[in-house]
């Protein structure tokens, strides 16, 4: 009965905000479930949902300042939606740095003619060995690096150009995901380069020899060849790639623009 008095006068100031605290909830776990580190499929939905749950409650006297009173659903379901897009459009904004590295990875199992091989990692798609390795060690530098701190705050300072409430302008989120996009192929191409070079040098020397010697059948040779020196290049670059990759990570995090 003393747990239930407790609880009773800590909720007592937001029964009149219920669905305003609905809707901050809303934001805060369709957030949850697209951003990367907490956003794993690895981690079960009801711990992202639990955790959800008691970051919406600590966000609350920051968010709701003042009763919130809705009386009609209408405006209530409308009210959810709003905050649900919001929460999407941030969480898949910051979801896009590791798509990256699985772009990243695919290139690479393309240009050692491993693509075929395909496993289950984190997402929730199977994918080649090298897009779960690599995505598996970004979210691990992402730990490392604090990011889940950082993604939270994020979403508290979201508040400051979205309130609670607000209309998503979905034009300029259209354009902020869709540049995002377009660094995102743009740094994964950069960073998957050195085998797009080997790829290419693989095969015209492949045809080369081909012209030469049309009798030889130049993919027995040209396999075993081309996987042995791309996962002797993959030894050296790959610390090289995360390194790079943590640091775009870090600068997109940091340098955040949100849409206003």
């Amino acid at each position: 009965m003393e747990f239930l008095d407790g609880f009773t006068a800590i909720i007592a100031p937001y029964m009149d905000s219920l669905f305003a605290i609905m809707a901050v909830f809303t934001r805060m776990s369709v957030f949850m479930f697209l951003v990367p580190t907490i956003g794993e499929r690895t981690i079960t939905p009801r711990v992202r949902l639990g955790l959800a749950l008691m970051l919406t409650w600590l966000m609350l006297p920051v968010v709701v300042t003042q009763p919130v009173p809705i009386t009609q659903l209408s405006d209530a379901t409308a009210l959810i939606a709003k905050e649900a897009v919001f929460g999407f459009f941030f969480g898949f904004a910051l979801r896009l740095m590791v798509i990256g590295l699985q772009v990243v990875g695919n290139i690479i199992s393309q240009a050692m003619s491993i693509s075929q091989p395909l496993g289950e990692g984190i997402a929730t798609e199977p994918n080649t060995t090298l897009s779960n390795f690599f995505m598996l060690a970004g979210v691990t530098l992402l730990i490392t690096m604090n990011f889940h701190i950082e993604a939270f705050s994020i979403l508290i300072r979201s508040y400051d150009v979205f309130p609670l409430g607000a209309v998503p302008d979905f034009n300029n989120f259209a354009y902020e995901l869709t540049d995002k996009a377009v660094n995102l192929f743009r740094w994964s191409l950069s960073l998957a380069f050195p085998f797009i070079l080997l790829n290419f040098i693989y095969n015209l020397l492949l045809g080369f020899v081909n012209r030469a010697m049309p009798q030889l059948l130049v993919s027995f040779v040209g396999m075993p060849a081309i996987l042995g020196i791309g996962l002797l290049l993959l030894a050296f670059s790959v610390v090289t790639i995360l390194t790079l990759w943590a640091g775009i990570a870090q600068t997109e995090s940091v340098s955040f623009e949100f849409a206003g």
